[in-house]
Order: structure tokens, then sequence, then C-alpha cells
């Protein structure tokens, strides 16, 4: 018996020092958790008080961790790019896309690659992976269209339904085409990577000074919070692409090569469709912007406001027609009278001199002179076409300052569509106005 009364209070110590640890240990974990809190709950009052009165500090801040977080960790974190696996061979291809984009003469815009050496295989079209699920957008895996978007954006600084279009009908008419890169101990080869499976985008040129000299539309500094990947850019037949590209591209050029009639037939129609035949009088009463426009040139505003409500006629009628080139013959009346032409012109698809005698209030020329221009089909979101006809002026006694004025049919309206750069100014900060002709009978 007491042997058995021994053994309870050994036990019922041995319980007690348990509990007295247990005790113990629950008393430093909630400390530990009201210092955390405490913690948390001082930074959080920071945090807002910093968010309240210093947000632009805030913000060099966490640039400066951002980089410095990059340096530590010596590269930046990419996303995962899908990939396709060959059924036969059980190869592995990762999947990428290449921006096509075309000007109105159909030629392929290309980039020069940074630090390349100088040789005419440093030059393609935007390129790269089609992003995998992955937490920078949300787990929600890229289209092929949505890659090629980015890809342009980042790469020429081309933002879709700005500088260019997508043409997702052309899409389909190139075949997708695997480039073999193994053995050349690129990261490709080093991730499993037999190659790349690459799909062609198809863009159609909007900007009508990027139509003839792309370095007026493009952005090459690196977009997006990516490196720059071009040093220039051009345009150049997909032929002398072709012939021109890195040999183990050049399969993948080809499908585009054999593809491109079709596209450019494509284009050819939808520029058909653009009919301005007729005759047009402005309704002054729908004017956007229009006396600012004039304002911008120069033009005293008195002046500006009463060009802007003079009666505005003009008579389209096609001069003749070779594939896409129609060319338009335009008589402009003097005012409302439409018996009276002021001034007759054929619109010549190309770069073309106009030489006028008289007054030309939007060039300020008072005794007549030559205008340098130049007229092309671009890509125009807003037209009932998808295509708008399109003058580039120089403006004559101001060097570097240009005019582009654009035509567009829309909703039964023809709609002009002007944009004035003075000499000084960035191409994307053009001051724009718009002006609505509705078509009269001229009898």
């Amino acid at each position: 018996t007491n042997r058995l009364m021994q053994q309870q209070y050994n036990c019922q110590q041995a319980r007690t020092k348990v509990t007295m640890k247990l005790a113990n240990l629950s008393c430093s974990l909630f400390g530990l958790s009201w210092r955390i809190t405490r913690a948390l709950g001082f930074l959080h009052v920071r945090r807002t008080a910093l968010q309240q009165s210093s947000r632009p500090l805030l913000s060099l801040i966490a640039m400066k961790m951002s980089k410095t977080t990059a340096t530590h960790n010596d590269q930046k974190k990419y996303a995962p790019s899908q990939s396709v696996v060959d059924p036969g061979d059980g190869t592995k291809w990762r999947k990428t896309v290449a921006c096509a984009v075309f000007n109105s003469k159909n030629e392929l815009l290309i980039g020069e690659r940074v630090n390349s050496e100088s040789r005419d295989s440093s030059w393609q079209c935007s390129q790269g992976g089609v992003d995998d699920a992955w937490e920078g957008n949300g787990f929600q895996a890229e289209t092929v269209a949505e890659a090629a978007t980015r890809e342009l954006y980042e790469e020429m600084g081309l933002e879709c339904g700005k500088g260019v279009v997508l043409v997702e009908s052309a899409c389909t008419d190139v075949p997708a085409v695997r480039y073999d890169t193994s053995g050349t101990d690129s990261w490709l080869t080093k991730n499993g990577f037999q190659g790349q499976e690459l799909h062609w985008s198809i863009f159609r040129c909007v900007s009508g000074l990027g139509d003839s000299d792309p370095s007026r539309m493009c952005d090459l500094s690196g977009c997006g919070g990516e490196a720059a990947e071009f040093s220039n850019v051009q345009w150049k037949p997909v032929d002398w692409v072709v012939e021109n590209i890195w040999p183990s591209k050049q399969s993948a050029y080809q499908a585009l090569q054999k593809a491109l009639p079709v596209v450019a037939n494509e284009w050819e129609e939808r520029c058909n469709q653009l009919d301005f035949t007729g005759t047009w009088s402005r309704d002054a009463t729908l004017n956007e912007n229009v006396v600012e426009g004039f304002v911008e040139r120069g033009i005293e505003k008195s002046k500006a406001i009463a060009q802007a409500d003079t009666p505005y006629m003009q008579t389209w009628q096609c001069s003749e027609k070779d594939g896409s080139n129609t060319i338009w013959k335009v008589d402009t009346y003097n005012g409302d009278d439409i018996k009276t032409i002021r001034r007759s012109l054929d619109y010549k698809v190309g770069p073309f001199q106009e030489t006028f005698t008289g007054q030309a209030f939007l060039f300020q020329q008072e005794s007549g002179g030559t205008l340098e221009r130049r007229t092309a089909y671009v890509a125009e979101p807003d037209s009932d076409s998808k295509v708008a006809h399109v003058v580039i002026t120089q403006i004559p006694q101001k060097d570097g300052a240009a005019e582009e004025s654009r035509r567009y049919l829309k909703n039964g309206s023809l709609v002009l569509q002007r944009t004035y750069w003075a000499p000084s100014s960035p191409i994307k900060e053009g001051v724009r106005s718009r002006e609505f002709f509705l078509r009269v009978d001229k009898d």
C-alpha cells in the first residue's frame, strides 16, 4: 500500500511539472505573439502615415528595393512559357509568337537586335514566348494573340488599336513552324527544349507617319519594365527578310512568305471597300477640336473660328484603280457654291508634289507654293471598313512640322481627322481634330 501511494505521489508531481512547463511555454508564445502584433501594428501605422505624406518617397524606396532584390537574385523572375510535346518522339518545343506588322506596301517591320554584330541576320520581327499560367498573369495562360500584343508593346512600344491593329482573320493563313535549336548551348537546350514552335500574328500599321518611317511610331527603349530589345527599325520586303534572316529561323519566315499573297489580297479587298464617291458637305455643328487645331498652327483665334464655320464641300470620284491603289480626283468648291471649283487635285498613292496658286489657309501660304505630300492606305479601327485614306503633308516654312489628313467612312459619314505636329512636338503628342461630312445631292 505504501509503495502504491508513493507511485501515485510521484505521478502527481510529474504531472504538475509538465503542467508548469506547458504554462510557461504558453506564456512565452503569448508574449511573442503580442510583440509581433504590436510590431505589425506599429509598421502599419508608420506605413499609413508614410503613404499619406510621402508617396513619392515610398515609390522610390520600392524601386530601390526591387533593384536590390533583382541584383541579389542576379536575375529577373520571368513567366514560364507554354510548351508543346511531340506525341511521336516526345521532344518538347517552346511555344512562341512572332509579330508580322505590315505597312501599306505589304513590307514587314523588322528590328535590329541590341548589341548584335553589324550583319543583315541581326534583323528580325518582334518575337517572344507565350506565357503559361503564373502569378504574374493571375494564373491565366496567354493566347497567341495576347502574347503577340504584349511582345509588340514591350519590344517596339506599339500599342494595339493605336500604332497597329491585329488582323485576326489573317493569322490563320500562316501555319505554325518549328525550328530546332539543339546543340547551340542555348538556354532552350539547357531547359530541355528541342527548339521553338513559332506562331505568326498579323498586324497592320495605323500610323500615317510610321507607314513610311517606323521610327516615327516605335519606342525602342523597352516598355512594360523590359530591357531594350532593338536598336533600330525599318520596313523591308518579305523576300529580303527571308534571304537575310538567321538560318535556323528561315523556315518560319518562309511560311510567312508563302502566305503573303493571301494576306495582301485580303488587304486589297478591304481597301477597295473604301468608297468616297459623291459630293460631301461638312456639318460644322459636329466639329471636334477644329478651332484648337487651327490655333495650334499659329492662326489667329478669330480667323480659326470663322474658318471652322465656313461651308466646306468636295466631290470625290475615282480617277484610277490599280489593285488597292485607288487614285481619287477631288474637287473642292468655293464655299457652298458648287459651280465654282476652288481647287482640283488627284491624290496619287505614294509621294507627290502639289503646286497651288492663291491662298492655302491651313498652311498659311498667301500667294501659292508647293507642298510635299504622300498618300497611303492604312488601318483604322474606327472605320466601317477598318481602312483609312491618309495624306501626310510637310508644312512649308516650318521645318519638321507635319499634318496627317485621315479620311474614312463611319455610319454613312465621311470623317476627316487631322493631326498636326509642331516642329518640336513628340510624335505621340500631335493636336487632333475631327470634321464630319454628309453626302449631298450635287444637283
